[in-house]
């Protein structure tokens, strides 16, 4: 596999950086581009830097995307992920800075120039893939797919109905949904049903590694947030995680091919992701929709991860 992430990290993209560093090589794991989401891009290219440097695994680039949505004003999650974007969780500071190249066109150069068809593994806002589709459209024929973290039927956290990461840019979102790439989604109905319970996280912890400990960090990081705690009072989801995890292992979720829509124009349904669980629209199936999930196969992945990493 050729993979590249794009992610806001943020504390769950941190634990899914984190899976994919300690499952697959620096020949299997091209690289990583940043966008504002959870935070601001240039927050978010520092905390990709701070992951790579405690794994030690800074030949992979970091290539700096775009700060603002395709046609929105950018609007963050500091204050679920906290104003550096991993809720001080102390990660290392970086011995090394992004790539000068921009993440839009990295992505164009080393898509169409690979010999390999490379898979996107999306965890944040769509924006540098839009974009990517909009001006480059070619390059949609040399993607495996995209596995990306985002969306639900009927459900959102961010609206009554909509996700936050579409909901940041959800005309990038339109764009990625209509390229007729493989889409795998990974979205709420599925992330919710996996908890990071403190039995859990204390098993990630008696691997006794540091990053075991970071992981706990991560994991933990949401439980005083009162909208949290009412909705997860047994531990908090770990979205992010589902894409790279699915990567390693894809037998730990189950889905169905269905038509997957996002709403761009409604000012009270903006960015919902209109899910055809029924398939009574007509439309045609676009989208691998991801609605069951092993949840002890999930976390034997993250927990494999803190044993696998320093």
């Amino acid at each position: 596999m050729k993979l590249i992430i794009d992610t806001d990290p943020g504390t769950d993209d941190a634990v899914a950086i984190l899976i994919a560093l300690a499952h697959f090589t620096d020949d299997e794991l091209l690289g990583i581009t940043t966008v504002a989401g959870n935070v601001k891009v240039d927050v978010g290219t520092r905390n990709a830097l701070r992951i790579l440097e405690h794994a030690g695994r800074n030949k992979i680039p970091v290539h700096q995307g775009e700060a603002e949505p395709l046609e929105r004003e950018l609007e963050t999650a500091e204050w679920v992920h906290g104003t550096d974007g991993l809720n001080f969780v102390p990660f290392p500071e970086p011995s090394k800075k992004e790539e000068d190249l921009g993440a839009v066109e990295y992505l164009r150069k080393i898509i169409e120039n690979s010999d390999e068809k490379i898979t996107l593994a999306v965890l944040g806002p769509m924006t540098n893939i839009g974009k990517l589709f909009r001006d480059f459209p070619n390059t949609k024929d040399n993607i495996e797919k995209i596995v990306f973290m985002g969306g639900g039927a009927g459900m959102g956290n961010h609206t009554p109905v909509a996700e936050f990461n579409i909901l940041v840019d959800p005309e990038a979102a339109d764009i990625v949904l209509s390229s007729g790439v493989p889409l795998v989604m990974m979205g709420l109905d599925v992330t919710h049903q996996a908890i990071s319970t403190k039995q859990r996280i204390e098993k990630i912890v008696a691997t006794g590694s540091e990053t075991g400990k970071l992981l706990s960090g991560l994991l933990g990081s949401l439980l005083d947030i009162d909208i949290v705690k009412e909705k997860f009072p047994d531990g908090t989801p770990v979205h992010d995680a589902f894409v790279t995890a699915y990567l390693v292992d894809d037998t730990f979720t189950e889905g169905n091919f269905v038509n997957v829509e996002v709403e761009t124009n409604s000012e009270l349904t903006v960015g919902q992701t209109v899910v055809d669980v029924n398939n009574i629209s007509g439309r045609e199936a676009n989208v691998h929709w991801m609605n069951k999930v092993d949840d002890e196969k999930l976390f034997s992945i993250i927990t494999k991860t803190a044993e696998l990493l320093k």
